[in-house]
């Protein structure tokens, strides 16, 4: 059944593999000059595939139609992205109708095109700023009522990886070095300090679903930090499939079997050290949004604003 999964989900990535490999070969592809004819948003068409995945599916897409010339003969083309939020996808193309665009087609084939991320980012530079909200101002990055608990969530957050570290360490030698109740505190522990994180990275950054979430909610983390998550949750995947490997079957009496304390406190390592990670680095920045050159608050790791695509306001 787990080799089901796994298939399912590797069905489910084959549509955004496909789409990367089309981009990148587009890249060496000439270049044209073009309109954009129409912008639209839709909603996304669901499959099995798609709704089988990690995480929560698109639930919008956004429709870009373009003409361009190629030796004096018209031709068209669709460009589309995903979005998980209709707002996003509507922001997305909010004045790009009648605007130029750079587009890349196949030599072999003129009316096959493409556009790339550079010329869509240009067109999303020259649309008219879309005008500030009353409350578009600059805001602080965590909730008020939330900052001042920041600091007892790293604890708890260091607690719990120091102790999944432990746990884990003995397992890998062949020794329970808990007693039987640190198994289901350090599950339960794991959503003590998930939930603040997840609340914390939305704060900051928006959407949880942007495909630069680790950079976007890590920056200005120490660099030892980063490197403690992406090796943390590395291993886990590679300990559970060991797991997998070596777990027993049937019944073990009372107590949790070395192995499956081995399986479970590699996923609490990569869990506990994510949270840490995103609550220290909220705790240790008291900053407020960026703003663009228009006066629109920015989410950290973003150069361009998402609202009206001008640059950031360097200090």
């Amino acid at each position: 059944m787990i080799y089901v999964w796994i298939a399912i989900i590797a069905l489910g990535q084959m549509k955004p593999l496909w789409k990367w490999i089309q981009r990148n070969r587009a890249k060496s592809w000439p270049l044209t000059s073009g309109t954009i004819e129409s912008a639209i948003v839709d909603e996304a068409k669901r499959s099995f595939f798609s709704s089988s995945s990690f995480g929560r599916s698109p639930s919008h897409v956004a429709e870009i139609n373009y003409v361009y010339s190629v030796g004096g003969i018209g031709a068209t083309g669709i460009y589309k992205r995903d979005f998980y939020t209709e707002d996003e996808a509507w922001d997305f193309v909010r004045d790009l109708k009648g605007k130029p665009i750079a587009v890349h087609y196949n030599p072999d084939k003129p009316s096959a095109s493409a556009l790339s991320e550079p010329s869509l980012e240009t067109a999303l530079q020259n649309r008219a700023p879309e005008p500030a909200s009353p409350s578009g101002g600059p805001r602080k990055s965590i909730s008020p009522l939330l900052a001042p608990f920041l600091w007892v969530f790293v604890a708890l957050s260091a607690i719990g990886l120091a102790l999944s570290l432990y746990v884990h360490l003995g397992a890998v030698k062949g020794q329970r070095v808990a007693p039987e109740p640190f198994f289901w505190m350090l599950h339960v522990g794991i959503f003590v300090v998930w939930f603040p994180a997840i609340y914390v990275a939305k704060q900051r950054i928006g959407s949880l679903q942007r495909k630069d979430f680790w950079k976007a909610v890590l920056k200005g983390s120490p660099e030892w930090m980063r490197y403690m998550v992406y090796g943390f949750s590395g291993y886990a995947l590679l300990n559970f499939a060991y797991f997998l490997l070596q777990v027993p079957t049937g019944s073990s009496g009372a107590d949790t079997p070395t192995i499956v304390w081995r399986g479970f406190s590699g996923h609490w390592m990569a869990f506990y050290s994510a949270a840490l990670a995103i609550l220290y680095t909220a705790a240790n920045s008291d900053e407020t949004f960026r703003k663009c050159l228009n006066g629109h608050p920015l989410s950290p790791g973003t150069n361009f604003c998402e609202r009206c695509g001008q640059p950031v306001i360097r200090n």
